[in-house]
């Protein structure tokens, strides 16, 4: 008896075992039920990404005071043009007043470059080469959470050679909708939190803005040969006691439940490299109603 009632409590806890589920002709045309071969698809390499939003207020103040050292810049060089012209043509004009030109003109050019710099260390090449209409563009799509920054980390023990082709990025929460950053630049600084190689990220924001230091995960694509695979539909995923499972048949009217990884989401579903389930059709409609059936028991239990 009490052998019964620890079985019993650990198939509560554990849900049943994975066993083929019979469904018969007439019940599989009744629930709809449909199977296709899962569609070959390739992914290029990877490797896992850990991602930080940004503040984008330091970047944008760093913006503004460029603008107002290159606004002081171009009056202090009309100022000193000016100034020696009419000392040159002999009007009355003091040396020191040519002098004080020149030395505001070197002060102002010297602000710039010191505010260039800081641009270069602290943000890197990708932000400080930006065109003055495109650096317009980005800081109102970053006022307005259209676009948002992210410092992305990837592991100590991975060392990624170049930049990164693209990042997929995912909000807890939103693993079906990833986040598309094609736009990524090496980091300047390490992150202390990972003390690892990094890069900056923007991306689009289309949905909803990201809140300022929300934690993203997901990968970064680098160069190399593609991963080939197989795309599971969402249609085709079913979640039981907190795992994904697909069901496969057998074409004798019996379907098993398999587990699968939804690390990696596609577009409407998740990528599985070759080899992590059986080569089986999988149930693309229907699954819902095999659970059903597998996971009810006689009514005395």
């Amino acid at each position: 008896m009490k052998t019964k009632i620890l079985t019993s409590f650990f198939v509560l806890l554990t849900g049943p075992p994975a066993c083929a589920t019979e469904i018969d002709a007439e019940a599989q045309h009744l629930i709809g039920l449909e199977t296709a071969e899962p569609a070959a698809r390739s992914l290029p390499p990877e490797v896992a990404a850990y991602g930080t939003v940004l503040s984008p207020a330091p970047l944008i103040d760093l913006f503004r005071q460029i603008d107002a050292a290159k606004a002081a810049l171009e009056i202090s060089q009309q100022t000193s043009d000016r100034v020696e012209k009419l000392f040159a043509s002999g009007e009355l004009v003091a040396r020191k007043d040519v002098e004080a030109a020149q030395a505001q003109l070197v002060r102002d050019r010297a602000s710039m470059r010191t505010l260039e710099d800081r641009l270069v260390l602290e943000w890197g090449p990708r932000f400080s080469k930006l065109a003055a209409t495109d650096r317009a563009t980005l800081l109102g799509d970053l006022l307005e959470g259209r676009m948002a920054i992210a410092r992305l980390s990837v592991a100590r023990s991975e060392t990624v050679t170049g930049i990164p082709l693209a990042a997929n990025l995912h909000v807890f929460g939103r693993e079906m909708k990833p986040i598309r950053c094609t736009s990524i630049s090496p980091a300047t600084t390490m992150d202390p939190a990972f003390l690892s190689q990094g890069f900056f990220g923007v991306m689009e924001t289309p949905d909803t803005p990201l809140a300022i230091g929300l934690t993203l995960t997901g990968s970064l694509e680098i160069r190399g040969e593609p991963r080939s695979g197989i795309k599971i539909p969402q249609a085709a995923v079913v979640f039981y006691l907190g795992k994904a499972w697909v069901y496969q048949g057998g074409g004798d009217g019996t379907f098993k439940r398999v587990e699968i990884p939804t690390d990696e989401p596609v577009d409407d579903g998740w990528f599985l490299s070759n080899g992590v389930i059986p080569p089986h059709p999988v149930v693309t409609k229907g699954a819902q109603s095999i659970l059903s059936k597998e996971t009810a028991g006689p009514a005395e239990e």
